[in-house]
């Protein structure tokens, strides 16, 4: 990205836009007293004018810069100066699996499955430590570094069930990514927990194994409602053949509509996982015809 910025922050030298999301964008800068490459995280003026919006963003900041896990980009600091509003980040140099996949299409099972333990590892760790949730796991969520290593990114826009329950009229509010959000995003519920997560994980791995998303082609209203709604997409294997009925039966897991049909936490998961790396299947669980987000092989190819 070409951008240049329109603003100076003290002690940093602002360089170039990485990236820009609707609560937020992104700057490559140099911190000038420790000589070292960041990633500078704005909150975004349309946010800043309301005093809950602010709160938030410090609230979330302050709850990120706790982490400290190889798997997670790493927070140095948050500050509010000048009107501007930020937090201070490691600076990953790498690409996105979002960007991987759209150059590349399609990511090998294999792959798909090394993905899923980084995640699974990482937010296990946020989960059992801090009660926190990411909420937007998705393809440019995901990073991986120059020496081939994953990192999840933006679990500083994330909820902590702490700082969740402090929160007025949250059951009004949607974050999210509609292509990846759980059913219970969907329908605002206050009390989302890590199976929230699994959901978008298993919504992830699906576009990156397919090239599809789970629902898509329509507008992001409709989207959202597929998820929370009977909807259901096509067994993976419609557009990749090659994938195997262990990992579609992972995948209808993690992608349960109800959440207790789930993995209930990220150990459960990890259990799993590394059964496929070992050659084994996944334990099938009792989800209803229609419980799932991906409709079943059978019932799929019959008609």
């Amino acid at each position: 990205m070409n951008a240049k910025p329109t603003f100076t922050m003290a002690n940093f030298e602002v360089l170039e836009l990485l990236g820009r999301g609707g609560m937020s964008s992104v700057w490559k800068a140099r911190q000038l007293s420790l000589d070292r490459m960041v990633a500078i995280k704005i909150l975004s003026s349309k946010f800043s004018e309301e005093s809950d919006d602010l709160e938030r963003f410090r609230m979330e900041a302050r709850a990120a810069a706790r982490l400290k896990h190889p798997n997670i980009v790493q927070v140095y600091d948050a500050n509010f100066k000048d009107g501007i509003y930020y937090f201070v980040m490691e600076l990953v140099d790498g690409y996105t699996m979002g960007e991987l996949q759209r150059r590349k299409g399609k990511t090998s099972e294999g792959d798909a499955l090394i993905i899923a333990e980084a995640v699974a590892v990482a937010l296990d760790y946020a989960w059992g430590g801090f009660e926190m949730v990411h909420n937007d796991i998705k393809p440019d969520n995901i990073m991986v570094d120059e020496d081939g290593s994953l990192k999840v990114t933006d679990l500083g826009l994330c909820r902590s069930l702490a700082l969740l329950k402090t929160e007025k009229d949250d059951s009004e509010e949607i974050l999210g990514t509609p292509a990846y959000m759980s059913p219970e995003q969907v329908y605002g519920s206050p009390d989302v927990d890590c199976r929230s997560d699994i959901y978008e994980l298993g919504a992830t791995l699906y576009h990156l194994v397919t090239g599809h998303m789970l629902f898509e082609g329509i507008n992001p209203d409709e989207i959202a409602e597929s998820h929370a709604n009977e909807s259901q997409a096509v067994d993976p294997r419609h557009y990749t053949p090659e994938i195997s009925n262990a990992f579609v039966l992972l995948l209808e897991k993690m992608v349960a509509k109800d959440r207790k049909h789930r993995h209930h936490d990220w150990k459960a998961l990890l259990h799993d996982i590394n059964k496929l790396r070992d050659g084994y299947s996944p334990v099938l669980s009792l989800i209803p015809s229609k419980g799932s987000s991906i409709k079943r092989w059978v019932s799929w190819k019959s008609e």
